[in-house]
């Protein structure tokens, strides 16, 4: 699984986990947008997640539906979330 970046652990309070597959990203930023206590994009404009549990799950829900690519994958105790 190359270019996916993933925790195994879901977070403490949301219980959720965000992966990223960086192959796809294309660093447009609408994630960052959307939840920038959330997501950063980094020196290679891909995106990371810098807190899972930085805002509601439903905002990460959204921020990944706003990924023109869909690169943004959240999962919680009972499986996807999103997509």
């Amino acid at each position: 699984m190359t270019g996916i970046v993933a925790s195994n652990e879901l977070s403490p309070s949301n219980r959720i986990r965000i992966v990223v597959d960086r192959g796809l990203c294309i660093g447009s930023g609408d994630c960052v947008e959307t939840a920038p206590e959330v997501f950063e994009l980094d020196a290679e404009d891909k995106a990371r997640v810098i807190d899972a549990d930085g805002a509601p799950t439903d905002v990460v829900i959204e921020a990944a539906g706003n990924c023109p690519v869909t690169a943004i994958f959240v999962l919680g105790e009972d499986g996807e979330l999103y997509p």
